[in-house]
């Protein structure tokens, strides 16, 4: 399969799936991880600055960062020409907000001038593209100086259950065997960039569950320093199937620790913020 192809006419459904999932668990993951990035883009977008979603999806996060900037120049931009359409389509359906603009086009060749951009993001994109390396690049070319990246890493629980075969937010037959199983997959790839889940289905669409210190290496060779690097959520697997409120409670005073040295290994996703120009600080 040409993962191009594949992916100009797929909708991701990121709205329908995560955001509203009817599953405690995925529902929460996926709100804590943008308002993550939310809370980094405070501090790193300067007033009146452009901002860049590279590989924004349908378009939601890009759509509720714009409502939160109102003051700065969103740019959301996709090579699906579904996730397009549903982007525009929620805009016109809402607030109108001047400041958010929508496009089609390749993570791999943005139509835009080098250093465009105050901040890029890219959010559980760059493990999509047939060239991870040219998605890293392209990111650096765009960005004036700081931009924020988010990957799937594999040490976290939730995340090798995916890689066993089950969903973490829901038990089903597979549930007690799914994290040995995706553990073992973990254990058995020390040596590669992480393990290959796949997406959608298909085996052969890249979609890699990166090893940490893999990802920090990765952004290196691009020519980026790290500024901050973090766990995303430290998500406990069927915890939201047990009890949703007790559930609740425990995930966020653990989601807590998620800069902490040790716990920032082990997130369902990794964020690093980088930076084109200074000293590494971790």
């Amino acid at each position: 399969m040409e993962v191009k192809k594949f992916y100009r006419d797929y909708y991701d459904r990121i709205s329908d799936k995560r955001w509203n999932s009817p599953f405690p668990l995925r529902r929460y993951i996926h709100r804590a991880n943008y308002s993550q990035l939310i809370h980094h883009i405070q501090t790193y977008l300067p007033s009146g600055g452009r901002l860049l979603d590279a590989g924004c999806g349908d378009g939601l996060l890009t759509w509720l960062i714009a409502g939160e900037f109102g003051e700065v120049e969103i740019f959301g931009a996709d090579i699906s020409g579904p996730n397009i359409d549903a982007a525009i389509q929620r805009q016109h359906q809402t607030t109108k907000l001047k400041n958010l603009h929508y496009l089609i086009s390749d993570a791999e060749k943005f139509p835009f001038a080098d250093s465009s951009f105050d901040l890029v993001i890219s959010s559980h994109v760059l493990e999509h593209l047939p060239s991870f390396e040219t998605g890293l690049h392209e990111i650096w070319r765009l960005s004036k100086d700081h931009a924020i990246i988010a990957l799937p890493t594999c040490l976290n629980a939730c995340a090798m259950v995916l890689l066993g075969g089950d969903d973490f937010w829901k038990f089903s037959p597979r549930s007690p065997f799914a994290f040995w199983f995706g553990l073992l997959r973990v254990l058995s790839h020390m040596g590669k960039e992480g393990v290959n889940e796949g997406y959608a289905g298909h085996e052969e669409l890249p979609h890699l569950w990166r090893y940490p210190w893999k990802m920090r290496r990765s952004i290196r060779r691009a020519g980026f320093s790290i500024e901050h690097f973090e766990a995303q959520s430290l998500c406990i697997p069927y915890l939201g199937s047990l009890s949703p409120s007790i559930f609740l409670r425990l995930q966020i005073i653990l989601d807590r620790l998620q800069a902490k040295p040790f716990f920032k290994e082990f997130g369902y996703g990794s964020l690093a913020v980088v930076n084109k120009f200074p000293q590494d600080n971790t």
